[in-house]
């Protein structure tokens, strides 16, 4: 398989879509099997089971200079009940954590 930084995920059909080939915008949700989050090295971590997913990225760059974007941390979720489950990944160095957040309060 070829290695990439991103998000991917696994529809219901076997069809795979990549971050770097379609918008999260356009992935059917209601399909996904399957949410990973790929990294340097060969590193992925993979979400399955669960009925609602997310991806989100924070990125930074010098005003005025649109080359110099780039992404500092890219971050995979889903939800159990009102508990939101990131899976962050810092671009640069590499460093997993896991944060759980309770969206009543």
């Amino acid at each position: 398989m070829e290695e990439f930084i991103g998000w991917e995920v696994e529809l219901k059909d076997g069809t795979i879509m990549r971050e770097y080939q379609t918008e999260w915008r356009l992935v059917p949700k209601k399909d996904i099997v399957r949410l990973s989050l790929y990294h340097y090295n060969g590193r992925r971590w993979d979400l399955t089971g669960k009925a609602s997913y997310g991806v989100k990225t924070r990125g930074s760059m010098v005003p005025g200079i649109k080359e110099s974007f780039r992404i500092e941390r890219r971050t995979i979720f889903y939800y159990e009940g009102a508990t939101k489950v990131c899976y962050h990944v810092d671009e640069m160095t590499g460093k997993f954590n896991i944060e759980v957040i309770d969206t009543n309060g």
